[in-house]
């Protein structure tokens, strides 16, 4: 009788503490509930030593302690929680602590893949976070099948964060970002858009440029000597810089459309009356020139330098109007990374930023741990040892959380 009488009591003492819970669980969920929970399980090696257990049962200790915490999370409707299982330092530590704490998590992956208790009651889906190239093969192979195997659920979401280290994060999202963006570069060339245009175009125009440059200065110094009128050989240069790479450097960078037949036609007969102006004016005193002309050679020695420094890569001085056009061109049509790639290609990217960090143990250190993502929640830091943190801990944090709700919305409408 003993026994059953003792299993009555139990089975009544834990309906009433689940009533109680629940009850809670009403009065809190009459303010607002945060949307992502995440945790810092530090302590478990104090714990150990606090009460005399032996090498690694701290950590057992911490995960029957973790358990609890997510299933009263997902029973307050929190749809993300997040676990700092393992830091990418923490493989400085004793290889024999390292291989403990892996086979540990080797051993839960495959118990919640056999008995999938919280899993399905919940519908969890489980994300591993971090640079899992670093795990054992095992534990890797482990951990995707478990992702999955959970990969249909929706309903709540568990992130368990190995391997991970939040500047880690931050340094592969930004080379994903840069990876993507060459990416798009390269398929932006071939297709004719304006920046394939833009740096394909003129970069084969430059070095056109750069060859036929010395034998346009050799043309322009002969016609020189040759006695032809000073107005003949400035219309002949400006004619062979057209029809050279200079020339359709500048239609490029001055965005002229390529003439049409009539205009063409049109500029050959105005051509043709400015050459006879042009040896109307030869005719007349050397003092009468006027500023189109190549008085003592000045026009022609511009003329070279400018040719000089088209062939050194460097494009002709605008003016400041047109330069500031073509700066807003070259930023309309050239890609750049932006913040929303950078946070896409976060391995974080699949939950939102954080409302609640729990660090047990009293720290208020961060640890590297969710540096980006905590940037407008609340930091809780109880005084407790992880493996002693429990549902007073989650109440009063989400009560201190709903105080403070209304600067932390304040905060997202300003960024």
């Amino acid at each position: 009788m003993e026994p059953q009488k003792l299993s009555l009591v139990g089975r009544l003492c834990g309906s009433s503490i689940s009533h109680m819970r629940r009850f809670v669980f009403d009065v809190l969920s009459a303010g607002p509930i945060p949307n992502h929970v995440a945790f810092i399980l530090d302590g478990n090696r104090r714990y150990a030593r606090k009460w005399k257990l032996g090498e690694g049962m701290g950590h057992r200790a911490g995960f029957l302690s973790l358990m609890s915490l997510i299933k009263y999370c997902y029973e307050l409707q929190v749809k993300y929680v997040s676990i700092y299982a393992f830091s990418i330092d923490n493989f400085k530590r004793k290889p024999n602590e390292v291989k403990y704490v892996m086979d540990l998590m080797l051993e839960k992956i495959e118990g919640m893949l056999k008995e999938k208790t919280i899993v399905e009651e919940y519908g969890v889906r489980v994300y591993f976070i971090g640079n899992l190239k670093l795990l054992d093969d095992n534990v890797r192979h482990a951990a995707e099948q478990a992702m999955k195997a959970t990969a249909k659920n929706s309903r709540s979401i568990l992130l368990i964060c190995v391997a991970y280290t939040s500047t880690d994060e931050i340094v592969h999202a930004a080379q994903e970002s840069c990876e993507q963006l060459c990416d798009e570069l390269q398929a932006l060339k071939p297709s004719g858009a304006p920046f394939g245009k833009i740096s394909e175009e003129l970069h084969e125009m430059v070095h056109a440029a750069q060859e036929s440059s010395e034998q346009l200065g050799n043309e322009l110094q002969a016609l020189k000597p040759s006695g032809a009128p000073f107005g003949k050989i400035n219309e002949i240069a400006r004619e062979k810089l057209s029809g050279t790479p200079f020339g359709k450097i500048n239609e490029i960078m001055n965005g002229k459309e390529e003439e049409k037949p009539e205009e063409r036609e049109q500029g050959e007969a105005n051509g043709e009356k400015q050459e006879d102006k042009s040896e109307e004016k030869s005719k007349e005193p050397r003092g009468k020139e006027k500023q189109g002309d190549f008085p003592n050679g000045e026009k022609l020695e511009n003329a070279s330098e400018e040719k000089q420094e088209l062939s050194n890569g460097k494009l002709e001085e605008k003016s400041e109007e047109e330069q500031k056009g073509f700066v807003k061109e070259m930023k309309e049509v050239q890609p750049n990374i932006k913040l929303s790639d950078i946070e896409r290609n976060m391995y974080m990217g699949v939950a939102p930023d954080v409302d609640i960090l729990v660090r047990s143990s009293g720290e208020t250190r961060l640890s590297n741990f969710l540096l980006w993502q905590t940037w407008n929640g609340l930091l809780y830091s109880p005084t407790a040892l992880w493996p002693e943190v429990g549902l007073e801990h989650l109440v009063w944090a989400i009560l201190n959380f709903q105080r403070a709700h209304p600067l932390f919305e304040k905060r997202k409408k300003q960024f």
